[in-house]
């Protein structure tokens, strides 16, 4: 049976862009692999236009980001981007600088990759 899977963009607290495969396990979404990602890269496969709605959860054999090692992630509440979560209580978006309150990373979400 074929995988459901796709990529979406991140970006690490050292301004670094990568992307994070998400393949469909039941009706939830699971990051499975990370990879370095240039944005020229990233607009020719067309991976700041996906979008995501859905439970996302991590594999227990996911590499985390390839530049900081972060196996944690959180969707801005501002502008709905993926950033590097290190696990501290207040959180800074690596895309559009928005600050807040840590929440939990799985479950229920809305992801962005529109734009750079």
């Amino acid at each position: 049976m074929k995988k459901e899977a796709s990529v979406i963009l991140a970006k690490c607290a050292q301004d670094k862009l990568y992307g994070i495969r998400i393949e469909k396990r039941d009706n939830d979404w699971v990051r499975t692999w990370a990879f370095k990602l240039k944005e020229e890269t990233a607009e020719k496969e067309g991976f700041d236009k996906i979008n995501f709605t859905g439970s996302f959860y991590t594999d227990e054999e996911y590499p985390g980001c390839p530049y900081c090692g972060a196996k944690k992630c959180f969707v801005c509440g501002n502008c709905g981007k993926v950033s590097c979560y290190d696990g501290s209580d207040k959180v800074v978006c690596n895309w559009c600088g928005s600050n807040g309150t840590a929440a939990d990373d799985d479950g229920a979400l809305d992801v962005s990759g529109g734009g750079f």
